[in-house]
């Protein structure tokens, strides 16, 4: 597993919310909150996709995250073999971690729908107390994420 994000790498924005970016993605940690929020910036290589998940490790074995909202609307389609060697590396650490609540932000009903089948055989999987859902907006999606949402 590659060397994760640093502090070195982070900017602060406001105590106890830091700020990563790369070329396709950025993240906002909110320490107080315990929130991990991740928005793809451009469609990702192969290979950036799947760096990107030992990212989101890095910041799940770091951080004490309870929520994390993943905005994909930048994200087209991903193969198969990238989607789960992502879940390969990112689900039993997701399990082991303090997150409760994965909200992800799509617009594509390709992706929501594979998403969806995903999100169910992970959750099998898992056998976890971790929440899954789908939203087409940030509002939507934090909104479940503070437990004032219809969807409940």
């Amino acid at each position: 597993m590659p060397d994760g994000v640093s502090f070195m790498e982070m900017d602060t924005l406001l105590e106890g919310v830091h700020e990563y970016r790369n070329p396709y993605l950025h993240v906002v940690v909110d320490k107080g909150t315990r929130l991990l929020y991740s928005e793809w910036t451009r469609q990702p290589t192969s290979e950036e996709y799947r760096a990107a998940a030992y990212i989101f490790a890095d910041f799940l074995q770091k951080e004490a995250v309870l929520y994390w909202i993943q905005d994909t609307t930048n994200l087209q389609d991903v193969s198969v073999q990238d989607l789960n060697w992502v879940l390969g590396v990112l689900v039993p650490l997701a399990s082991q971690s303090t997150l409760t609540k994965l909200a992800r932000i799509t617009c594509h009903n390709h992706n929501m729908e594979q998403f969806k089948r995903l999100a169910r055989e992970v959750q099998t999987e898992l056998s976890s107390e971790i929440e899954v859902r789908q939203f087409k907006s940030y509002r939507e999606a934090a909104e479940w994420i503070e437990g004032i949402s219809a969807e409940d």
